[in-house]
């Protein structure tokens, strides 16, 4: 004896009452139909922002950090005196030469493993204390951090040497001769001068580790989880977040939702870029009198 099913047009699909849908569809225009429940449908508005100002953190504290650490490195990589300073550069640069998914699973099984990571068995046997680096959101997220930083820096570094020696020492023999002190002659013209050909660089760096799925999903998978059913996790990313939506929802997949947030991902890198370009173009107005 079959069943009785009544199938009825609803989003692109014909529907049961049950649920059951008939593939394939159909295509429906909605308009910002999809952005309007990515923000105000309950179960996704919360993780939706929440993951929204991780990212912003991750990308702006991963750029910050990591662009500190490489130009302490190239200042003092820059001094001729320093001996030996092409070993430590070789030294210093090999995590850039590593691939990136070799780093990545070395620091998730080597160091950051609970019982067996590097880490945790030094802080162990010296301490007496045992982190959760991948198991507790924010010691999930110092961890990602670190990691990036790692894999960063090098880079940073090398841009930032290049910089440093193109900077005129005429200008650093007449600062000396005006009684300026180190911190005063880096302030104000190492930094500067060196601004101008970096600052793209770091928005692009910024763009990038703003979309690094392969970051994420290597080290945590978006992990550890906050609430049962959630599908955003305490470090999950916009872009990680898009794709457990398209292919990890409890419902199959939330492909629209998915597309949706990628159109926010662009509007947001975009006005970002926008803005900061035009900064910087105003910088290279101030710095060369144009």
């Amino acid at each position: 004896m079959y069943k009785r099913q009544v199938y009825r047009p609803r989003g692109g699909q014909f529907i049961a009452e049950d649920g059951d849908a008939l593939d394939p569809g159909w295509r429906e225009y909605v308009g910002i139909r999809n952005f309007i429940r990515l923000v105000t449908t309950p179960s996704y508005r919360g993780p939706f922002f929440r993951v929204l100002l991780w990212t912003l953190e991750w990308s702006f504290f991963t750029v910050l950090f990591s662009f500190a650490m490489g130009l302490a490195l190239a200042i003092l990589f820059n001094d001729s005196k320093m001996k030996l300073r092409g070993l430590y550069r070789s030294l210093v640069i090999l995590p850039w030469a590593i691939p990136g998914f070799i780093s990545i699973l070395s620091w998730r099984y080597g160091f950051f493993h609970t019982e067996f990571g590097l880490l945790n068995r030094l802080l162990r046997s010296s301490l007496g204390i045992v982190v959760p680096w991948l198991g507790e959101p924010f010691w999930a997220r110092f961890s990602l951090i670190l990691m990036n930083v790692w894999l960063t820096y090098p880079y940073m570094m090398a841009v930032s040497l290049g910089a440093l020696q193109s900077i005129p020492d005429e200008l650093y023999e007449a600062a000396r001769v005006d009684g300026a002190s180190p911190w005063q002659r880096f302030w104000h013209i190492t930094f500067p001068l060196l601004m101008i050909p970096i600052a793209p660089l770091l928005i692009g760096s910024f763009a990038t580790t703003f979309n690094n799925f392969t970051v994420i999903w290597l080290l945590t998978e978006g992990g550890p989880v906050i609430r049962i059913g959630e599908p955003a996790g305490a470090t999950d990313i916009l872009i990680s977040y898009a794709y457990k939506l398209a292919f990890l929802g409890a419902r199959g997949n939330e492909m629209s939702l998915s597309s949706a947030m990628a159109v926010v991902i662009f509007v947001i890198i975009g006005t970002i870029s926008a803005v900061s370009f035009r900064r910087i173009r105003m910088l290279e107005e101030v710095a060369y009198g144009l």
